[in-house]
């Protein structure tokens, strides 16, 4: 049985107007029943579209009983009766074809010329009217370019789509039946096809101009001729005709009825026609988006950063908003971190913190600290920092973030301070409004425990792409506004309600380590790949060292000094370099940020925490100094 099926119907009975969408409808042999019955003219008997009229697409059409009404913004609207039409035929020609159209009269005449500032005609297909399809003489046409179906493919726009830097819809192609359930461009091969009670076939598909062009919102022409010039750039057929393609004519075998929801069956395939591929696989939004806040900014010597706001999200969490003393720039992804250097009581302090700001905004950074008990740099944040103190910091890095590669569907799962990372990605992805399925699931323990809830709110409602959605753990909470809202831990069951199509998406976690855990259960649990899970966590603990076998130090030779010593099992290069008096870069000391990256140029090591590398980058010999331990004699450069 097939899984294609009809998705949406469409009739157009003023030629370049707005449609009339329908569940059912009658197709005849010349068509869809009132479709392209309409059509405007000059004087002389030119045929007038949205080619040369753009402002005929804003013009909307809707039935009164069997009498037509149109209607424009601002303009009075105008009722056609074809029982009042004019008697009167006037010569016209519909591409090279001629034919006679039935005048509807001095009142409609009118108002089409006042509304398009020219004199122009309505004209009517009635029953004096008659056109054949040109080369399929038993058919009949209306008005309609020149079959009298069109058919288009809801996952071919998908496929176009995905190449425009913003979608558009299927009303820049104006089809009669959209199909969903088929591959993209599988209607190319489609020779018959049968849809409820009608039989189809498909002789040609159809070619388009700059009428695609035009967005069927503003009623004017896109300033980068797009979507025409980018499926130009791979859907251009070989041969003399050089067309450009989508969608299928059709031609109506046996007439009947159809709706919507209707199974459309293959009856007979034909050859898939030549395109010239010249389709450079340039970067997704995403992706181009990423390289430009990626891009290596010149940064000035004994950068620092100074507060420039503080603000409380909760009772124990603040953010804190810094500006790059003196004034620059910086460049990060979104999900990274960065090393603050603070020094307390004459002791100085490495931490790292997610940025909580979107790298759309790179004059300033912002971090959002939650106070933990006995936690040294956080308490001290929250109590002695303020509004112009200033911090040492390293760079962003980090490998947790954005990737160019990530699906255009997303599920972002938090739990408490968890929720800085992805506040970046939620701000990245709606600052730039890119074309990303986003829902975002924070788990709490209280409704006070939201961070930045009326913000995200807002960001929803402006973002149709985002949902939210919210677990709490120590509260029982009934009236917060969000469509998807749980009471107790994360479940399998709250993960199908909210994404019941989880398999699609690439997931994003980050939280406490048991919620990490949980949550990686979870989704396995409900079938997602583990290529499409990411988790990091905000708390940083060195995964604890395996000792050697081999009770016994070996030699590490540091190449770029000439100087050898000795390192135990259980002592890491870095602490081994350092003892030697070679101060190499370093930041978080988790093998998270990937700053100590060094050559190994001899030896085996054992790394557990080097998340910064990947399997090539390891291929290649590069290793983590800070979370590296010899299981050999060494040589390193370093």
């Amino acid at each position: 049985m097939s899984n294609i099926f009809v998705e949406s119907l469409v009739s157009y009975p003023l030629k370049s107007c707005a449609g009339i969408h329908y569940d059912c409808i009658e197709i005849l042999n010349q068509g869809m029943l009132g479709d392209r019955r309409f059509m405007l003219t000059q004087m002389d008997g030119t045929f007038v579209t949205g080619r040369t009229h753009p402002r005929i697409t804003a013009i909307e059409c809707t039935y009164q009983g069997d009498k037509l009404v149109l209607s424009y913004p601002g303009v009075e609207p105008l009722t056609l009766d074809e029982n009042i039409f004019s008697e009167q035929l006037h010569s016209t020609s519909v591409w090279g074809t001629k034919l006679l159209g039935q005048g509807c009269g001095y009142a409609a005449d009118q108002w089409i010329s006042d509304l398009l500032a020219e004199p122009l005609r309505i004209l009517y297909f009635g029953e004096k009217s008659e056109r054949l399809v040109e080369g399929h003489t038993d058919h009949k046409v209306g008005f309609a370019d020149g079959f009298p179906i069109l058919l288009a493919n809801s996952q071919s726009l998908a496929h176009l789509n995905s190449r425009l830097a913003a979608p558009v819809s299927m009303a820049n192609f104006r089809p009669n039946i959209v199909i969903s359930g088929a591959l993209a461009w599988q209607e190319d091969e489609w020779a018959e096809i049968k849809i409820g009670e009608v039989h189809f076939s498909l002789p040609k598909p159809c070619s388009r101009c700059i009428f695609t062009t035009v967005d069927p919102k503003t009623a004017t022409f896109d300033m980068t001729s797009e979507p025409l010039t980018t499926l130009a750039t791979y859907r251009q057929q070989t041969g003399d005709s050089n067309d450009v393609i989508f969608a299928e004519n059709m031609l109506v075998v046996k007439p009947g009825v159809i709706k919507v929801g209707d199974k459309v069956e293959i009856l007979a395939t034909k050859k898939r026609p030549q395109y010239i591929d010249n389709w450079l696989p340039t970067q997704s939004r995403l992706a181009q988006s990423l390289a430009l806040c990626n891009k290596p900014v010149p940064i000035p010597a004994n950068l620092a950063l100074r507060c420039v706001q503080i603000i409380d999200e909760t009772i124990d969490v603040k953010t804190f908003k810094f500006s790059l003393d003196p004034v620059a720039k910086t460049a990060f992804l979104p999900g990274q971190f960065i090393t603050i250097h603070p020094e307390i009581a004459g002791e100085k302090h490495n931490r790292y913190y997610t940025l909580s700001s979107s790298p759309t905004r790179p004059e300033t950074l912002s971090i959002t600290v939650k106070r933990v008990d006995k936690g040294i740099v956080s308490n001290w944040l929250h109590d002695s920092f303020a509004v112009g103190s200033c911090l040492k910091y390293t760079l962003p890095s980090g490998v947790f973030h954005l990737d160019q590669d990530n699906r255009g569907k997303l599920l972002l799962l938090s739990a408490g301070s968890g929720v800085t990372p992805m506040l970046s990605m939620v701000r990245f992805i709606t600052d730039l409004g890119l074309d990303i399925d986003l829902h975002f699931h924070h788990s709490a323990k209280t409704r006070a425990d939201l961070i930045c809830r009326e913000e995200l709110a807002l960001l929803a409602k402006q973002y149709e792409k985002l949902t939210l959605s919210f677990n709490f753990t120590r509260e029982v909470v009934t009236d917060i506004d969000s469509a998807f809202s749980f009471n107790g831990r994360l479940s399998t069951e709250m993960l199908h309600t909210q994404c019941p199509d989880l398999s699609d998406r690439d997931v994003f976690v980050c939280g406490p380590e048991g919620f990490m855990q949980s949550a990686a259960h979870l989704c396995t649990e409900l079938g997602l790949p583990v290529s499409q899970y990411a988790s990091e966590s905000f708390e940083i603990s060195q995964t604890e060292v395996v000792p050697s076998e081999i009770a016994q130090s070996f030699n590490v030779k540091f190449l770029e000094t000439g100087i050898t010593v000795e390192i135990s099992p259980d002592q890491t290069v870095l602490e081994a370099a350092e003892e030697a008096g070679i101060y190499a870069d370093y930041s978080c000391l988790a093998g998270i940020c990937g700053s100590c990256n060094t050559q190994l140029v001899k030896g085996d090591i054992y790394a557990p925490d080097a998340r910064a590398l990947d399997a090539e980058d390891i291929a290649n010999g590069e290793f983590l100094s800070c979370c590296s331990y010899a299981r050999s004699d060494l040589e390193v450069n370093l």
